[in-house]
């Protein structure tokens, strides 16, 4: 063989040896993305069954404490089940929040959609314990009424709103998610941060519970009411909750007091589940509706983050 057959042939054999390589190479690139691909569905989906775990067991525990007794309060066995549970290499929480220990924000109409005077008066006194603009109320029942007509002080309707850069109109329905705050003219960030707390969006009205709530709710809900007062008067609640508004309204703090709107039971609950496992995670939350009578209810709203 002549000297440049040869170096042809080494030169051939050597680029047959790379090609080979970086086939090889991919090859085994995507095998471990194919075993990644299926390891993350194989953990998706057991997150998935932890999760589903987790709400049922909150649901059963909520399901259990409606026939022992009338009345809904922080000592009872929801209220409890935030303790972490160990898994194999990982940990699941449930948290069980009263959603009626806050002010629904569609209780601001009635139930034939018109506009309530005192669940208005409630929310304004609800913004002014919280230092924040009592007329952002106004632009807050212009976003869901029916109407296109700005109340005053403070409203907007569709025509302030095309008005910005990036347009959009009013919702002119019940708020689905407190969130939808964030999309009412005048409502900055920080404001929505101090409301969010206090507030939820629930798909009927309903009663304050007292046995769950704070004390800033509490004294949006008592016309009159301090903030100090109205922590006073929690501090001193029973230890297993008040068990019928009777009981709430023989207080003496109450003497002289009109109480409207409070209640000690409650049907939407806050159900939060989260899954840690190795460097896998997952979490769900969702809005439970307990059923009434014989109605055992289940989630209206579920909203899920990670893997």
């Amino acid at each position: 063989m002549k000297r440049s057959e040869a170096g042809t042939a080494l030169v051939t054999a050597m680029l047959i040896v790379a090609l080979a390589s970086i086939a090889a190479t991919s090859m085994l690139k995507q095998q471990h993305i194919d075993i990644r691909r299926a390891e993350n569905m194989v953990r998706g989906d057991q997150l998935s069954l932890y999760i589903q775990a987790g709400e049922n067991w909150a649901r059963s525990v909520l399901i259990r404490d409606k026939f022992e007794n009338d009345y809904d309060s922080l000592a009872e066995d929801w209220a409890k089940l935030d303790e972490p549970l160990s898994l194999n290499d990982g940990r699941i929480q449930v948290k069980v929040e009263d959603l009626q220990g806050r002010f629904n924000l569609n209780n601001l109409l009635d139930d034939e959609g018109r506009l309530s005077k005192p669940d208005l008066q409630r929310f304004r006194n609800l913004l002014a314990v919280l230092e924040l603009d009592v007329e952002l109320a106004t632009a807050i029942i212009d976003w869901i009424d029916a109407d296109v007509n700005p109340g005053l002080p403070g409203g907007a309707e569709d025509q302030d709103y095309l008005k910005l850069e990036q347009p959009y109109r009013t919702a002119n329905a019940p708020f689905v998610s407190s969130s939808e705050l964030l999309l009412v003219r005048g409502i900055k960030r920080e404001d929505f941060d101090k409301l969010e707390p206090f507030v939820t969006a629930l798909p009927e009205r309903g009663d304050v519970n007292v046995n769950t709530t704070t004390p800033t709710v509490l004294a949006a809900m008592i016309e009159g009411m301090t903030l100090d007062e109205a922590t006073a008067m929690l501090d001193g609640r029973p230890d297993k909750g008040y068990e019928d508004v009777a009981k709430f309204r023989g207080e003496q703090a109450l003497n002289g007091r009109e109480v409207l709107g409070v209640g000690v039971s409650s049907r939407f609950f806050l159900v939060q589940v989260n899954v840690e496992q190795g460097r896998y995670n997952a979490a769900r939350q969702g809005i439970l509706a307990r059923g009434e009578g014989d109605e055992l209810g289940g989630f209206v709203q579920r909203s899920r983050t990670g893997i």
